[in-house]
C-alpha cells in the first residue's frame, strides 16, 4: 500500500491513549541520496519532528507513543543534514538527464511499510493555478536530487530499461 504526501500532511498527531492531538504533520523530511522517510516533520520553525520508527499508526491519523517521540531535527541522524541541504522532493523542477523541464512535483508517494519513495506525481502548471503534461515517474527513473532540482532517465532510457524487465530470463539466456 502507498501513501501519499498530499494526504499525510496536516494529519492530526495522537499520543496512544489519549483523545487530544499533541500536533499536526507539516511536512516530510525525505533522504533525497537514499530515497526513504526521515522524519515527518510537526513544526517547521523550532524543527519539532517525529522518527517513522516511533510511529504506531498512520491512516486517517497518526498515533505515537508519547509526546517524548517529538524531538528535534538534529537529534535524529541526517535529518538536520538533509534540512540544510536544500533538497526536498515536493516542490522540486524536475528535468530529464537531456535537460527537458517535465514540471514540478505536486506530490509523490511513499510505501506505508517501507516508508521508501514509490513514485513523484509531476505536471507543468499555469500561474500555480491549472495544471497540465501531468506524469509518474517513479522512484527508480531518478538520477540525481539536487537543491530544488530533480534530474530523471530520459523517457527513451526509462523504456529500455523497462522493456529489459519484461523479457523472461530463459530468453534472454537463449
Amino acid at each position: 500500500m502507498e501513501m501519499f504526501y498530499s494526504n499525510i500532511v496536516g494529519t492530526l498527531v495522537f499520543e496512544e491513549d489519549s483523545p487530544r492531538p499533541v500536533a499536526v504533520v507539516k511536512d516530510l523530511i525525505m533522504d533525497p541520496d537514499a530515497g526513504s522517510l526521515v522524519a515527518f516533520v510537526l513544526n517547521q520553525n523550532k524543527k519539532l519532528v517525529v522518527s517513522p520508527m516511533d510511529v504506531i499508526f498512520l491512516k486517517q491519523v497518526m498515533k505515537i507513543n508519547n509526546a517524548d517521540n517529538v524531538v528535534e531535527a538534529s537529534e535524529i541522524l541526517k535529518a538536520n543534514e538533509i534540512l540544510k541541504s536544500n533538497r526536498p522532493i515536493y516542490g522540486a523542477k524536475v528535468f530529464t538527464k537531456s535537460e527537458e523541464y517535465l514540471g514540478k512535483v505536486f506530490d509523490f508517494s511513499i510505501d506505508a511499510k517501507t516508508y521508501d519513495l514509490n513514485k513523484i506525481f509531476v505536471a507543468k502548471d499555469i500561474l500555480g493555478l491549472f495544471r497540465y503534461n501531468s506524469l509518474i515517474i517513479p522512484a527508480k527513473s531518478i538520477v540525481e536530487v539536487k537543491p530544488y532540482k530533480i534530474i530523471v532517465k530520459d523517457s527513451k532510457e526509462a523504456k529500455k530499461e523497462e522493456n529489459l524487465q519484461k523479457i523472461p530470463i530463459e530468453e534472454m539466456a537463449a
